[in-house]
């Protein structure tokens, strides 16, 4: 069995921490969290598919998990998680083909990046995140960003981050005693924090438009897999049979997993099976 490593790489004077699981030159998956998650997220995950002939490389994006957080907290935004995710997919691929694995704020990124030329994205997973994003939905995530992350207890902290989870479809303990291990940390002060940066929160603006992202879509070529939870507000059944109307690319297959809201988490056997089995790896050992 493969032990997750934990690594650091520096990009523009900031070290970005992620995780790599699976055999040195097995075909890299490049995982990319949302907006308050960290790369630990995806460890069950990895165990799976490293054993399947994976290699797997999950980050933290700045601010989050061991990456160093920002000076500014202007730059937790889209076009700097753009730059950093970019560069360290330039150092672990080394200009070799990947997939990427992108939930929520990371799908975003995934799109974003699939079109640059001077990497080799052959697939791309969207996890619960699409071409438009209503305004509504938008606030919902970023009230639940600007929740004060430090509680006086661990039992306090616990029952957070249940809370702020539980549209994530969890039905296994072992799950929650998971996250639960790599979402909360003890400060010097003796309390209890969430994994990321408070800044990320305050920087979010409030969004009452409707987000629009059909233009970058539809330049999607590589074959796409879409997961939504049944129950999603961020990306609705309309706005997934839409983007399948609008994809121009060679495939496009969608999943919806129940009873999950925003996001599906994507730890538990049947969401793992399910991505083994579109990755064509779901008998392979």
């Amino acid at each position: 069995m493969y032990e997750i490593k934990q690594k650091k790489f520096e990009v523009s004077g900031f070290k970005i921490a992620y995780t790599d699981m699976g055999a040195e030159y097995g075909r890299v998956l490049f995982c990319v969290h949302g907006l308050l998650s960290n790369a630990r997220d995806y460890d069950f995950m990895a165990l799976e598919l490293a054993e399947k002939g994976y290699r797997i490389i999950s980050m933290d994006l700045p601010g989050r998990g061991k990456s160093d957080r920002l000076d500014d907290p202007s730059l937790y935004a889209p076009p700097s998680y753009i730059h950093f995710c970019h560069a360290l997919i330039n150092h672990v691929t080394a200009g070799k083909p990947f997939d990427y694995f992108g939930v929520s704020l990371g799908g975003m990124l995934g799109m974003a990046l699939s079109s640059l030329s001077d990497i080799k994205m052959e697939r791309l997973i969207l996890v619960d995140v699409g071409a438009e994003i209503s305004g509504d939905a938008l606030n919902m995530v970023a009230q639940i960003a600007k929740v004060p992350p430090v509680y006086n207890s661990i039992d306090a902290a616990k029952q957070a981050l249940r809370r702020r989870c539980a549209s994530w479809g969890i039905n296994e303990p072992y799950i929650w005693e998971h996250l639960e291990k790599y979402n909360i940390v003890e400060n010097k002060q003796g309390m209890f924090a969430f994994h990321y940066d408070p800044a990320i929160g305050s920087a979010l603006p409030a969004i009452n438009e409707t987000i629009q992202m059909w233009d970058l879509w539809r330049q999607i070529k590589q074959p796409t897999l879409l997961i939504r939870g049944g129950l999603s507000m961020l990306l609705t059944v309309e706005t997934a049979m839409k983007m399948r109307d609008n994809y121009k690319g060679k495939s496009f297959d969608l999943i919806t997993f129940n009873p999950c809201g925003h996001v599906p988490n994507m730890m538990q056997k049947d969401h793992i099976e399910a991505l083994s089995s579109w990755l064509g790896v779901a008998n392979k050992k």
